[in-house]
């Protein structure tokens, strides 16, 4: 009997899990490796190694910390911020209010 397990960051471990269906992973690891090729790309994660990430985190906390910073795109500072009124769930489209750490005043005249 030949159990081969993938490597961790294989296209076949990730396909494997039942996240992200229909994501060609082979070809979006391609695609990564040649935008951070020139290095002027920073390293980034890829969707279906953040489902693989939230899909294993026990801590239910941590699990909705990082699933709203990386479907909202805010910073740790804003998410710390966050109060449930900033949650509006009720609407046909769900949205949460972010409200910037930075912010910046007016240059110019008014």
């Amino acid at each position: 009997m030949n159990n081969v397990i993938p490597l961790q960051n294989s296209p076949e471990r990730v396909s494997l899990l039942p996240i992200a269906p229909g994501v060609d992973f082979a070809t979006a690891l391609s695609l990564r490796r040649m935008a951070t090729s020139t290095g002027d790309t920073p390293a980034y994660l890829l969707a279906p190694e953040v489902s693989a990430l939230l899909f294993y985190m026990p801590d239910q906390r941590h699990h909705m910390l990082f699933a709203t910073l990386w479907n909202t795109g805010m910073r740790i500072g804003e998410a710390r911020m966050l109060t449930p009124e900033s949650f509006d769930l009720d609407g046909v489209r769900p949205f949460v209010r972010i409200l910037s750490e930075k912010v910046r005043a007016r240059r110019g005249r008014p």
